[in-house]
């Protein structure tokens, strides 16, 4: 995996491609984002209002464009549309970006482009997975779960990603799912039976064996550690940062600090292990 050079990868005519369908796949993971929790996702197919359910026209669909042009209201009844659209939309374009800089399977050859096979399979690899990792952090800042619907179909499919991928292999894919379920199933039954309260939901267990199925076993115990630290970090600034300084017991959803660590071990966790043995 090599350094990526962000002055390059600018001027790469193609990260723009990439960027612009990362968008356009970003409204359609909005809509995953609203209707899965609702179960609502096969009911309509048109795009509608929230707020007085008219149905959306294409043009205002455009993603981030629309909700700059509209100025974050709805075309029909002046609603104001959420932030949390235009977000999703922009960061999803910038995280495919990050995943092609780091798998670029692309190759610029004396003005002719080649494809690199090994690294296409890898930059397919890091885009579903962190595609996945993305919608569901969504719904579990929102909705405080991680649907089975994405959950167990990142399980299921995990060897599947492991057989052609060029680095991994079954064998670490297979204790990755048990290591990674297992692990944090036996830290949230034995958290229930010291507190007497649930302390990690089971969504938090079946991501975890997704992110092991999908990056391995080596992976498991560096994404629970980094995303602890994560979480530890921004839970005590909100803490601090509430009104209510003495609730301890503020709870916040773990799905993204996990998937937030797994995609950063992904995509940069070779230059972080370089960067952490320099220091």
């Amino acid at each position: 995996m090599h350094r990526i050079d962000f002055i390059a990868l600018f001027l790469n005519p193609f990260s723009w491609v990439v960027f612009a369908f990362g968008c356009l796949f970003g409204s359609f993971f909005n809509v995953c984002i609203y209707r899965i929790p609702r179960k609502i996702f096969w009911k309509t197919s048109r795009s509608h209002c929230p707020a007085c359910d008219a149905a959306i026209p294409s043009w205002h669909n455009i993603p981030v464009v629309s909700w700059l042009f509209l100025r974050g209201k709805a075309a029909c009844c002046g609603a104001r549309i959420s932030i949390q659209y235009p977000l999703v939309e922009f960061g999803t374009g910038v995280l495919w970006v990050l995943v092609y800089a780091t798998f670029p399977f692309v190759l610029l050859n004396t003005g002719s482009l080649a494809v690199d096979s090994a690294e296409l399979l890898r930059f397919a690899h890091a885009l579903v997975f962190s595609s996945v990792l993305l919608i569901c952090s969504v719904i579990d800042l929102e909705h405080q779960i991680i649907p089975d619907v994405l959950s167990l179909p990142l399980i299921a499919m995990a060897p599947l990603a492991a057989m052609f991928h060029p680095e991994l292999d079954l064998k670490s894919c297979v204790i990755g799912i048990v290591l990674g379920g297992g692990l944090f199933y036996a830290i949230a039954w034995i958290y229930f039976l010291v507190r007497k309260e649930y302390g990690l939901g089971l969504g938090d267990v079946k991501l975890l064996a997704g992110i092991g199925g999908w990056l391995g076993y080596q992976a498991v115990l560096t994404t629970i550690f980094w995303a602890s630290m994560l979480g530890s970090i921004i839970g005590v600034t909100v803490i601090m940062l509430s009104r209510k300084k003495t609730d301890m017991k503020l709870k916040l959803p773990f799905g993204p600090f996990l998937s937030l660590a797994a995609i950063v071990l992904l995509l940069f966790g070779s230059q972080l292990t370089d960067y952490i043995i320099t220091f």
